[in-house]
C-alpha cells in the first residue's frame, strides 16, 4: 500500500506541506510507502522546494521517482529526519524509530541549494549565537532501527549529507556525490556515536569532506539504554575523492570505541585532491577527559584500497589487532603511511604495500615520528615494495618537532572538479598549509582571512 505525494488532496499550500500531508495519511491509514513522483502537481515543476523538514515516522518508506528535492534559500532545516528526533536539542524520545527507508529510482536527487550562510566559522567566532549544526544535515537519523537509504544523487549539501546518532540494522549504499568543497565541512556520510551492525556499499562522487567518517565523539550526547560505541560496521565498494580531507575517517575519543570496523574494496578516483586515504585516530586533540588507550580501537580491516591520496593511510592512535592488506599507490602520492606520534601497536600486520607513486620527487613509504621505535614490536610487515621514493623509513623525533610538521614550502594549486573548474577547494577553508605547502586560490571568507589582512 502506497500514497502518492501527488494525489489532489494531500496538496498543500507549500511543497513540504504537500509530502508532509502524504506522509501523515501513510501514518494514520496503516499505508507502508510514499512516492514522490519526478513532476510537481502542484507548481508543475520538475522540483520539489523543501521549506520545512519532512518527518518520516516508523514504518514508512518514502520513494524518490527520479525527484528532485531542493532546500530553500535562507532556511535552517532538513530535508528529511525522523520523526522522533529533535534536531534543535539533539534529543530523542526514548522509543527507537524503526523501519525507515528513503530509497530512490531513477534520478532522485536530494539538494542543499544554496548556503544559508550557518557554518562552523560562526559558532567559532560567536558561541551559542546561532542554531545548532545539525540543521544543515540533509538527511538526520537519531535513535533509528532497521533503516535504508539508497539510490541518491547529492549535491550542494550545507554540511554532512547524512548524519546518524544512536542507529542500528542500517542499509547506506548505492549513493553517488557531487560536492566540491564550497562550504565548510562537507561530509558524506557520518555515522557518529552508538551506531552499530550498519553496511555502506557502492559509494562514488566526490566530498567536500571526509566521504566517510565513523566519529565516535561523545560529548553530552545519550541515549537511555544504549552504549557510545561504534562498531560491526562494514564499508565496502567505495570509488570516491575528497577535496583534501580523507576518503574514510575512523575518529573517537573520551573512552568511546570503534571496534569490528571491516574496510574493503576502496579505490581512491583521484577526481579530486584528498589528504588521505584512510585516517585512523586524530592528530587535534578531541579528547575532553581522557586519551585514547590501548583496545579502544580495535580488529579493524582494511583490505584491497588503491590511492592517490597525498598520504595513503595515517595512524594516529593505539590501535589493537589491525590488518592492513593489499594497498597500491599511485599518482601525486607522497607518503605511503604516516605514524604519528601516538600511533602504537598490538598484534597487527601490513602486507601487500606497494607504494608507486608518479611523482620523481615522493617523499617516503613510512613517515614516522617520534621517539620510541618499540610500538612498532607488534606491527609486522610483509611484502612491502616501493618505486621511486626518497625514503623508507622517515622518522621524525619529537624533540625537533615545533608543532605540526610540514615537509614542503612550495605552493600548492588545488584540484577542481570537471564539472566546477572554477571552484576553490575545500581545504583551503581550514588550512593556511596543507602538508607543508602553502595553499593557492583560497577563498576569501575561510578562517584566515583576516589574518592576511593585517
Amino acid at each position: 500500500m502506497y500514497a502518492d505525494a501527488d494525489i489532489k488532496r494531500f496538496i498543500g499550500s507549500t511543497d513540504s506541506e504537500t509530502i508532509q500531508n502524504a506522509i501523515d495519511h501513510a501514518e494514520k491509514s496503516g499505508k507502508s510507502s510514499v512516492t514522490i513522483p519526478e513532476i510537481n502537481a502542484r507548481t508543475g515543476e520538475r522540483i520539489w522546494t523543501i521549506e520545512k523538514t519532512i518527518l518520516i515516522p516508523s514504518g514508512i518508506t518514502v520513494i524518490l521517482d527520479s525527484a528532485h528535492l531542493r532546500l530553500a534559500d535562507g532556511v535552517f532545516e532538513n530535508i528529511f529526519r525522523n520523526k522522533s528526533c529533535k534536531s534543535e536539542l539533539g534529543n530523542t524520545l526514548a522509543g527507537e524509530d524503526h523501519d525507515i527507508r528513503i530509497i530512490g529510482i531513477g534520478n532522485a536527487i536530494l539538494d542543499g541549494g544554496n548556503s544559508n550562510g550557518l557554518c562552523e566559522q560562526l559558532h567559532r567566532d560567536e558561541p551559542g549565537k546561532h542554531p545548532p549544526m545539525s540543521v544543515n544535515l540533509l538527511v538526520y537519523f537519531r535513535n533509528v532501527r532497521d533503516f535504508e537509504l539508497s539510490g541518491l544523487t547529492v549535491t550542494n549539501s550545507r554540511y554532512w549529507a547524512f548524519s546518524f546518532e544512536f542507529c542500528r540494522f542500517g542499509k547506506i549504499r548505492d549513493c553517488d556525490f557531487k560536492v566540491y568543497g564550497t562550504l565548510e565541512n562537507q561530509d558524506g556520510i557520518d555515522l557518529r556515536v552508538g551506531c552499530e551492525y550498519i553496511t555502506i556499499e557502492n559509494i562514488t562522487g566526490s566530498t567536500g569532506d571526509d566521504t566517510i567518517a565513523l566519529t565516535a565523539l561523545p560529548g553530552n550526547s545519550t541515549v537511555e539504554g544504549k552504549g557510545i560505541d561504534i562498531h560491526d560496521i562494514t564499508i565496502r565498494n567505495i570509488m570516491a575523492s575528497t577535496h583534501g580531507c580523507a576518503i574514510i575517517r575512523l575518529l573517537n575519543a573520551d573512552g568511546a570505541k570503534e571496534y569490528n570496523i571491516t574496510i574493503t574494496d576502496v579505490k581512491d578516483t583521484g577526481i579530486s585532491l584528498s589528504g588521505v586515504g584512510i585516517f585512523i585516530g586524530d592528530t587535534y586533540p578531541f579528547a575532553k577527559k581522557s586519551p585514547r588507550k590501548m583496545g579502544e580501537m580495535q580488529n579493524i580491516v582494511i583490505r584491497n584500497f588503491s590511492t592517490c591520496a597525498q598520504k595513503a593511510l595515517l595512524i594516529a592512535e593505539p590501535v589493537q589487532d589491525l590488518v592492513i592488506e593489499n594497498v597500491v599507490t599511485y599518482g601525486k602520492n607522497q607518503i605511503g603511511i604516516e605514524f604519528a606520534a601516538n600511533a602504537v601497536f598490538d598484534n597487527s600486520v601490513i602486507k601487500n604495500f606497494v607504494y608507486r607513486p608518479y611523482e620523481e620527487d615522493a617523499d617516503c613509504l613510512f613517515w614516522v615520528s617520534g621517539d620510541d621505535e618499540s610500538r612498532f614490536d607488534d606491527l609486522d610487515f610483509e611484502n612491502i615494495r616501493a618505486t621511486k621514493t626518497k625514503h623508507i623509513f622517515r622518522v621524525m623525533r619529537l624533540s625537533k618537532l615545533d608543532g605540526r610538521i610540514y615537509l614542503y614550502d612550495e605552493p600548492s594549486i588545488s584540484y577542481h572538479s570537471p564539472e566546477n573548474p572554477e571552484l576553490y577547494s575545500a581545504y583551503g577553508r581550514y588550512h593556511r598549509l596543507f602538508f607543508g605547502k602553502v595553499i593557492e586560490n583560497r577563498p576569501p571568507d575561510n578562517r584566515f582571512a583576516n589574518e592576511e589582512k593585517k
